[in-house]
């Protein structure tokens, strides 16, 4: 039997910047994606179709990458050969944040991200020598287990059959595939009661992410990030990233942000121990179409320049190793990509100042794009450079 529970979900947003991106300059596709400074709209003007995404997870053309880019060479990580840092100055490390909001408005921007990771990934390990990462994956969703209702809706599914139910999102769906009864004993073959594959970490704002929305996604020894080392990295990032759009409709991004950061989590037994380095670029990336406006129950607490001084104090204070990468509303910029968001909350996207401030405040080590865009590849293309500048930047605290 299939039992269908209506999910609500609200609002979300995120934004960056970067003074050396020239909109008169960028090519077309860059223009489309990224833009930096003060002004950090997209300058085609033409709101695209519906963002259509073919995944692939080969290594793309060299040429066909540089064309879709709109770059040549792509940028480097300024380290010596055998991938030590020069002393003092320099980065060795970086640990990728990626904040991605799984509202139900979300559908298409998780597919245009899911087609623009894999070039983004193969021009980090190509032009990139001796990288040591870290990638995370976490929701905006603070608590992924829904009991509320209203919004702009969508939907969980529950296919039980012979007394065991499958369901989507996993695995959050567990415990209310496990609540219903009549004769339903365990979900994806796990026993109910208490061992369902869902911890604490699971519903945690901010943890990392080892389920995708249709199951788990094989993270070694429970580990909720992943690293170079991995042999399958792309796949493992793509399950990670699909964090599905069943979440709330409450979407929390900057708390997801601090929360994934703070001691909490990446402290002894943390549900990120482990993730986040003192001696790594911290690199945040946030894909949402709503802002974070609070507003009492919703939206994250504080203001841009608190969230701004939330991130360097996890970061010891250093301005220098801190970069937040942002793709956002844009209705409200000139030329902006993205139509309003519309009644139901699902199609178009929400003007996101607030968001935008915050990832300004990182000055050149932010950079902001549209979450419109038909294609991210010009984005992630141009914030390697951003990224690459602030490693020449970086240094590491004692």
């Amino acid at each position: 039997m299939a039992r269908v529970f209506t999910r609500s979900l609200v609002l979300l947003a995120l934004t960056a910047c970067s003074p050396e991106i020239r909109d008169e300059d960028a090519p077309a596709a860059d223009a489309d994606a990224g833009s930096g400074g003060e002004d950090p709209g997209a300058s085609s003007g033409q709101p695209p179709g519906p963002a259509t995404a073919t995944v692939t997870t080969s290594p793309p053309d060299s040429d066909a990458e540089a064309s879709s880019s709109g770059t040549t060479g792509g940028a480097k990580f300024d380290l010596p050969p055998g991938g030590e840092g020069p002393t003092g100055f320099g980065c060795a490390k970086v640990d990728f944040l990626f904040v991605v909001d799984n509202s139900g408005s979300m559908f298409d921007e998780q597919q245009t991200l899911a087609a623009s990771f894999p070039a983004f990934m193969q021009t980090i390990q190509s032009e990139i020598a001796a990288m040591d990462y870290h990638l995370m994956v976490v929701s905006t969703d603070g608590s992924m287990i829904q009991t509320s209702s209203g919004g702009s809706g969508s939907q969980q599914v529950l296919t039980c059959s012979g007394g065991n139910c499958t369901c989507a999102p996993a695995p959050d769906c567990c415990v209310d595939a496990c609540a219903l009864g009549g004769g339903q004993d365990s979900c994806f073959g796990v026993p109910c009661g208490g061992e369902v594959a869902v911890e604490g970490c699971d519903v945690e704002l901010g943890a990392g992410r080892r389920f995708s929305s249709q199951g788990e996604c094989g993270l070694s020894d429970e580990q909720r990030f992943i690293t170079q080392a991995e042999p399958d990295l792309e796949q493992r990032f793509l399950c990670m990233a699909d964090v599905g759009t069943f979440g709330s409709g409450n979407e929390v991004p900057i708390d997801a942000v601090l929360a994934a950061i703070d001691d909490h989590n990446t402290g002894d037994g943390g549900c990120n121990d482990g993730f986040l380095r003192d001696d790594a670029v911290l690199v945040v990336t946030i894909i949402t179409d709503e802002e974070d406006d609070h507003d009492g129950f919703f939206g994250s607490e504080g203001d841009p320049p608190q969230w701004h001084q939330a991130v360097l104090d996890a970061k010891g204070g250093n301005e220098t190793a801190a970069v937040v990468l942002g793709l956002v509303g844009d209705t409200d910029m000139p030329d902006g990509l993205c139509e309003p968001l519309d009644d139901g909350g699902v199609d178009g996207a929400e003007a996101s100042p607030r968001l935008r401030e915050f990832v300004n405040a990182f000055g050149s080590r932010g950079f902001v794009g549209s979450v419109c865009a038909p294609s991210y590849d010009g984005f992630f293309s141009d914030a390697v450079s951003v990224i690459d500048t602030a490693c020449d930047e970086f240094e590491p605290e004692g």
